[in-house]
Parts: structure tokens; sequence; C-alpha cells
């Protein structure tokens, strides 16, 4: 169906502000009724945008003045009508329920009851050990998540995964405890016990700690040589390799053992102590490492290798989070040096600066009163960038046209977390707003009107490149489509997209478009965060 009036499909708390895109050439006069057909709002979307990246004209209409809780559409006598939204309090819960509980489907090496995980269920896979890459040497590797649509299991978008997850637990934890395990109807852990969030978090880190070798350096990451066939998990029954040690693995392991302490401490002091130790050991490793020039699959290994040109700001990440954890001078000492010479920034896998600056901007122990101020400074003038950036935006994302790359919308959900950083640090409601807006555009107020979070919305993606949705016929809920990408690089979006096409509108919903509609627990991860943050306001 054509559609010409776009929303957030998933809805709005009351007290948020409400936008909505037209795509027309003209101004438009606007009504919002409820389900029932009663006029309840009426508005007039007179500012003209020229959307280069969507090859559209846009306006915009605002109804933030609608509070009262109820399901509502949006129509417009010269256009399509939009799809069905609710405004409630809470109206976000159940998708941070399911994408959350996407973790738990990605679990590797323990069985997943139907009980717990209906169609999707299987025995426990790649459970045999893993060779260690050229020797005879055998390693226990079973957990972790899969990465992706594909079974590897990767450290450095693991890690990623990970501060993300504890990030949006400590900024929303009202909102986290809430989420329980598939199967279970509610969290019923008490206040003594793990909560689920946590516990599965710790699934991935347990994982983690068996890649760290006895010199605390880090194996890149665990999979089979190549990448399967549309099969189930436990179906893959190839020999498992584990890759060489990297830098940026070792930095990464660091970095969010240290981060994760402070979590489990309170509920399991002997894995914190663990924790803390693995996170000394890594970067003791890390110290002695020569700068990083890329990880590169070895010969005969062609799974996904998360290579990485650059490691300073793994490192520099690592050395803030140890600084925070342990106040050790040393750890101040590596991360100031790297800081006075360039302030990093990123909440990606390949940029991870900014949750360095984090760690050193909360840590209780002394700082550099002039260099905390620069970070400061550089992360409030980085979401002012990106909010003149949304601003201009018919739809209100901060993504450039080269930001619609493979992944793009983990690149929309970290911008709103820059912008959420900025609300934080200068209490200005506008980078709040604009935050939500990339929120609104993952579930359903962009350029193609899809949710990008399967099974939420009105109409969400339905074919993602995610080998067991594949295999049974069904898209998997609470998975991030990867969303646009321009550059067409897979065979299916070079077959139905022609060469020249906007950007923002390069998506095929097709499962074998993994350039523009895979999933990975990294993207999930941003957002997660960007959810609990918003809506903790």
């Amino acid at each position: 169906m054509y559609k010409s009036i776009f929303v957030d499909q998933c809805g709005y708390l009351p007290e948020m502000t409400k936008r909505v895109t037209f795509r027309s050439d003209n101004p438009v006069a606007f009504d919002v009724i409820t389900s029932d057909g009663h006029r309840v709002f009426h508005g007039t979307a007179s500012a003209r945008i020229e959307n280069l990246c969507a090859g559209e004209t846009d306006y915009v209409g605002d109804f933030s003045a609608l509070t009262a809780p109820g399901r509502y559409r949006i129509v417009s006598d010269s256009l399509s009508e939009s799809d069905t939204f609710e405004i409630a309090g809470d109206v976000y819960e159940d998708v941070f329920q399911k994408a959350f509980a996407f973790f738990y489907l990605q679990r590797c090496g323990c069985d997943l009851p139907t009980s717990a995980a209906g169609i999707y269920a299987h025995r426990a896979c790649h459970t045999k050990q893993a060779f260690v890459y050229g020797t005879s040497e055998k390693l226990d590797v079973t957990g972790g998540w899969h990465d992706a649509g594909d079974y590897g299991r990767y450290i450095v978008p693991g890690a990623m995964a990970v501060a993300q997850l504890l990030y949006a637990y400590e900024t929303n934890p009202s909102l986290a405890s809430l989420y329980h395990k598939p199967g279970d109807s509610t969290d019923t852990a008490d206040s003594a016990s793990l909560p689920s969030c946590l516990e599965e978090i710790k699934y991935e880190l347990d994982w983690m700690l068996k890649l760290q070798r006895e010199d605390g350096s880090l194996y890149h990451k665990s999979s089979c040589y190549r990448f399967c066939s549309t099969i189930m998990p436990d179906a893959e029954q190839d020999d498992i390799v584990v890759s060489p040690v990297s830098a940026t693995a070792t930095a990464d392991f660091a970095a969010v053992a240290a981060l994760s302490i402070r979590f489990y401490k309170k509920y399991d002091p002997i894995y914190a102590d663990r924790l803390a130790d693995a996170a000394r050991k890594a970067y003791e490793a890390l110290r002695i490492m020569e700068p990083f020039q890329g990880f590169k699959n070895p010969p005969g290994i062609s799974t996904g290798g998360y290579g990485d040109p650059h490691d300073t700001d793994e490192r520099y990440w690592a050395a803030a989070e140890l600084y925070k954890a342990f106040g050790d001078t040393k750890y101040r000492e590596d991360f100031e040096l790297f800081a006075k010479q360039q302030i990093y920034h990123g909440y990606g896998w390949g940029n991870m600066g900014t949750y360095g600056n984090r760690a050193y901007l909360t840590t209780e122990y002394s700082t550099d009163i002039d260099l905390k101020n620069k970070i400061i400074e550089e992360m409030i003038t980085l979401a002012e960038e990106k909010l003149r950036i949304a601003e201009q935006d018919g739809y209100g994302t901060c993504l450039k046209a080269e930001q619609y790359h493979w992944g793009s919308n983990m690149v929309a959900a970290n911008n709103g977390l820059h912008l959420y950083d900025g609300y934080c640090l200068t209490g200005r409601r506008e980078f709040l707003n604009a935050a939500a807006d990339q929120l609104h555009y993952l579930l359903g107020r962009n350029p193609m009107g899809l949710c990008y979070l399967t099974g939420c919305g009105t109409d969400a993606i339905k074919h993602p490149h995610h080998r067991p949705s594949i295999f049974l016929g069904k898209a998997m809920p609470g998975m991030l489509s990867g969303g646009p990408c321009g550059r067409r690089a897979d065979p299916t979006s070079k077959g139905v997209l022609p060469e020249e096409f906007p950007p923002a509108k390069a998506l095929v919903d097709m499962s074998g478009s993994y350039s523009t509609n895979e999933v990975a627990i990294y993207w999930n991860s941003a957002f997660v965060q960007l959810l609990a943050s918003v809506v903790r306001g």
C-alpha cells in the first residue's frame, strides 16, 4: 500500500513531542481521529522540507497537544491515512520486552525450550570443543549470543552489546525491571536475586571469559570456518575454530569486564571479583601489544571479521573503565595521554570513544578538570551538530546521505544516544526531543513507512536476513533491521533497486538482502539503550 503519512507505529508517551511527516508537494491540513472515527485534533503542516536523502518533498505536523491515552490514526483529505498508533504511559513496555528477549533467543550452546522460545526452540548448538587456529589445541567456547543472522560469536560487537545493555539497565532501572526471560510471565526475582536483564547479559560475559588466554589477551572470535546454509543453529555441525588474539578484542573485553563489576557486585561478589581479575589481566596484556593494524581473517576462515585499522579508541575506553573501577593512577595516566592527543567519540563497535568519556566523566576518583570540561564541550558540540541535521530532515533523523550504509539503523540509534548525552549535560529539551525522533524513525516514521523492529507496530519488517526466521518462515520478534543501505551491497538489493536510488529508501524487505535487512545483537543493543534513555526522559 502506498503511504504518504508517517508516524511511530508503536506510539507515544502522553508527554512526548509528537510529530508526523507528510509526503506531499503542498501544505497539509490533517486530523487525528480515534479508532471509531471521532476527530480529537486538527492541525496544519506548512513547513516545507526538500528531503534529498529520500528524494521527496516533506511537510511536518505537530500534534503534541494530544495527550489523552487511546488508539489513533492521522488522516488528510488529500493523502492516505497513517498507520494506527497508541498514546499511553506504558506504550513501549512490550517493545522493550521483545527487543531485549531477542538476546535470549540468540543464545548459543544451551537448549531453548518451546515453553520459552516457541517455534524458535532448538537443542543446544555448537557444543563441541573448538580448535585454536593453527594449533592442535582445543577449547571450550560454549555459550554467548549468535552475533547476527549467522551463528558466529565475536568479542568486539559482543562487548558493545553488553555495554549498551548495561547502560540501558543503569539509565532506566524501572523499565529494565519489567523485563522477564521468555517463558516467565514476570520477573519474580526478589531484591537479592540477579535481575533477568543482568542474568541475560551474564550469559554473554561468561562466554567472553572463556576466550581469554592465560596471558590475558582475548581470542578475536569463535565460529565455523565459513557461514552455513539456511539451517537452525543445532543443525550446524561443522568444526568450530577460535581465531587469533587481537588488540581490539582484548581492549574491549578489558573495558566491558571493568564496566560490569559494579552491576554484579551487589548480587554475586565472587563473580564481580572474577571480572575484576580478568579486566586487569586483559589490560596488562593490552599494554604490551603493538599498535593494531586491523584484524583480518586468517587463511581458511571467511566469517565476520570486525576488522578495525585503529585500536586507540578501544584502548581509550579500556583505560577509562579500569580507572573508574579501580582508581589506579596508571589507568588515569593512560586515558589522559590518549585524550590530550584526541578526544574520541562514538557508540559503534568501530568507534567507541564515548564509552570512555562516560566512564571518565562519572568516576569518583580525581580527574583533570580542564580535560573533563573539554570532553563535555565536545560532547555537547557533537549533539548540536546532530540536532542541526535532524531539524533539516523531514523525518527528524540525523542520518546524512553517506550514513545510509550497512547497519544505518544502528547509526540512527547511536545518533539518538549522542543527542541524549547532550540533554543530560545541558538539560536542553530540544536534545531529548530529537533523541526521541530517532526512536520514532526506527519505529515507523521513516521514508519506507515500516517499523524496523520485527513483530511490533502495524507494518513491521517481515523478511529479515536471519537464519532461524528464514528457515521457519516467520520473523523472530524484536529484531532491529539493519536499515537502508545506499550502495546496494548484496545481489538481492542489486536485483530489486535501480542503480540510482534515494539512499533513505534503499531497503529491501527480503531475506536475501543482508546489506539492508540483516539483524545483529549490537544493532538491538543500540535500540534498547536509546529506548531506555528516551522513555526515562
